[in-house]
């Protein structure tokens, strides 16, 4: 009797602990509904994140730059982007204290040639973007979509002033380019497929999307970096995973991807699973500091401004759990020195 009793004290005591135990808060994650991004539906879609102990919310917007506003301002915990939004933001505000709100990124998801495209009418007889000298570009700025054109008019040796570039909502550039407003549109996908599928018969595809290799970064700030680096751990372990799924499942993975993405995605695009990969390597270095030298030839930073983009890294998480896949110096380099 007197065991049965003492069990049951213990039992009660084990359930009060447990509930007093503080529950998991809820953290938000914002992608982008972009085949870039494809790790965040195939983990969200399989539940990868709640299998790594995650209690995390998934909306998908249409744009990274979005993601980073909604980043700083507090709205979620993480955030994908392209590096254009990410290195604009980081030299605005190269000399302003951040407290903790400054932005940084945990990992780099993608290198591929195949997620931007310039499109045009058909039979403008537009093969390179040469050929669109004098006319008017339509493009989404503040997104990698401008920093791309600038590497296309570099790589053809185009003057840059000699095109007037249009702002629009990714989500006009199609009919902005049938109603002859521009002449041709920077675009990615799955909007290229969208648009291709609803004006099948007037837009093709401009040769030049090879001279850009895409990544796609995970960023947080670095205040949920260092006082929380278990849960940007988890993030990342799911995102392994969901990466591991798409080279082992590629067909289903597609499938559920162009249903998501509403297009007829796959006779168009012949997916290449080694294109998505979770690193920190040397690559990403030399990719931020070219958009650096863009937004200072371009006037949208001062061209005195000093960098050190080692700094812009948090990456112990990665470091972690996959030490193999961080490639980027330890210590941070004064990059004022020749």
């Amino acid at each position: 009797m007197r065991l049965k009793i003492l069990l049951s004290l213990l039992v009660f005591f084990l359930v009060a602990c447990r509930s007093e135990e503080p529950a998991e808060p809820t953290l938000q994650l914002a992608g982008v509904n972009y085949l870039g991004d494809l790790p965040t539906l195939v983990a969200s879609k399989n539940n990868l994140f709640q299998k790594h102990h995650l209690n995390l919310e998934v909306s998908l917007s249409e744009s990274g730059k979005q993601n980073l506003d909604d980043l700083l301002a507090g709205k979620v915990d993480f955030a994908l982007m392209a590096p254009t939004p990410f290195t604009l933001d980081k030299l605005a505000n190269a000399d302003t204290p951040r407290q903790g709100n400054e932005p940084v990124i945990l990992g780099n998801l993608l290198h591929s040639t195949r997620m931007n495209q310039i499109l045009t009418l058909k039979g403008r007889n537009i093969q390179t973007v040469n050929a669109l000298k004098g006319g008017k570009v339509g493009l989404s700025k503040g997104t990698n979509a401008e920093y791309l054109w600038w590497l296309y008019t570099v790589f053809y040796q185009l003057d840059a002033d000699s095109v007037e570039l249009i702002n629009l909502p990714v989500t006009e550039l199609g009919s902005a380019l049938v109603e002859g407003k521009v002449d041709a549109i920077v675009t990615w996908q799955p909007w290229t497929n969208r648009y291709i599928d609803e004006y099948a018969d007037q837009i093709e595809q401009v040769d030049g999307s090879h001279v850009y290799s895409a990544k796609w970064l995970l960023v947080t700030t670095r205040q949920m970096a260092e006082e929380n680096p278990e849960y940007c751990q988890h993030l990342l372990e799911a995102y392994v995973e969901a990466i591991r799924l798409i080279q082992s499942d590629t067909d289903n993975v597609m499938q559920m991807y162009s249903e998501q993405a509403n297009t007829d995605e796959m006779p168009l695009i012949k997916y290449q699973p080694a294109l998505h990969q979770l690193n920190l390597n040397w690559s990403l270095i030399a990719e931020l500091h070219q958009s650096i030298q863009w937004a200072k030839l371009r006037g949208l930073a001062e061209t005195d401004i000093q960098t050190d983009v080692i700094s812009w890294f948090a990456p112990e998480p990665l470091r972690t759990i996959q030490p193999f896949s961080v490639k980027i110096p330890t210590m941070q380099i004064d990059e004022s020195q020749p």
